[in-house]
């Protein structure tokens, strides 16, 4: 009778063929598990937005998604970001089911580990630059460490000149990167975009890209950008599209 062979992991089995050869195996930051949404508008009708969508996505990587408007893109984020309930499916972010969570607990998600930046940069007209960066720190008080972070930030932008200064007072491609550094303020570990260019003149739109994959290799934060415009998605690592509910790794 022939013993069953034991199971050797692969890594394993290469450390011994070559000991000096070791592998980096990818940590996964982001899960999506057959996620689905559904919305019933009434009269029995359903619609289906996402169907089953399976995604991973490792520590410190830089994706997008693309599709045309309608095709469910700000859905998939909001999902992702906990603004928004799958109809099936789960969501994980280190490897916790944000679904187990209540919504004291998914708040705290919200302000600690993720980083949100949309369209419309939301910043408060009565408040400086200085100022509506520290709002999220607001939840715990804020510290001078906090100010001392967002001052660092600020300066990492270009806008170290511009602490003092309202919303009114600044460009609009200025206000977007005060809505960044708002979305780093706390340390994140994910950074989701809605359009984040959308607003923007061509150089502007140019300029923040190349902030977001800058900030995304500098301060190690996990990037995922929903966006129309496709230069900016070639600049990803990975680029996906939804059609009809599923999404597709373009290659």
């Amino acid at each position: 009778m022939h013993r069953a062979k034991a199971y050797v992991p692969i890594k394993k089995t290469f450390a011994r063929l070559n000991p000096a050869l070791t592998f980096a195996m990818p940590s996964i930051l982001l899960e999506l598990d057959g996620v689905s949404k559904e919305y019933n508008p009434g009269a029995g009708e359903k619609i289906s937005i996402l169907r089953n969508i399976e995604l991973r996505v490792s520590k410190g990587a830089a994706l997008a998604v693309v599709g045309p408007s309608g095709s469910g893109k700000s859905t998939l984020l909001n999902i992702i970001g906990t603004l928004d309930r799958p109809s099936s499916g789960r969501v994980l972010l280190d490897g916790r089911d944000l679904a187990q969570l209540d919504e004291r607990d998914l708040a705290k998600v919200r302000n600690r580990e993720i980083g949100f930046i949309f369209q419309a940069h939301h910043l408060l007209p009565q408040c400086t630059v200085l100022e509506n960066v520290l709002v999220p720190t607001l939840v715990d008080r804020g510290t001078p460490t906090d100010e001392a972070r967002a001052r660092r930030l600020l300066e990492r932008v270009g806008l170290g000149g511009r602490l003092d200064h309202r919303p009114g007072q600044i460009s609009g491609g200025e206000r977007q990167r005060v809505a960044v550094v708002r979305a780093l303020i706390n340390g994140p570990k994910l950074l989701l975009a809605d359009e984040p260019t959308g607003a923007l003149d061509r150089v502007s739109s140019q300029n923040l890209g190349e902030l977001l994959l800058q900030l995304n290799a500098e301060e190690g934060v996990t990037l995922i950008v929903v966006t129309h415009a496709l230069d900016l998605a070639k600049r990803m690592n990975r680029t996906y599209e939804l059609r009809d509910g599923k999404l597709v790794e373009a290659l």
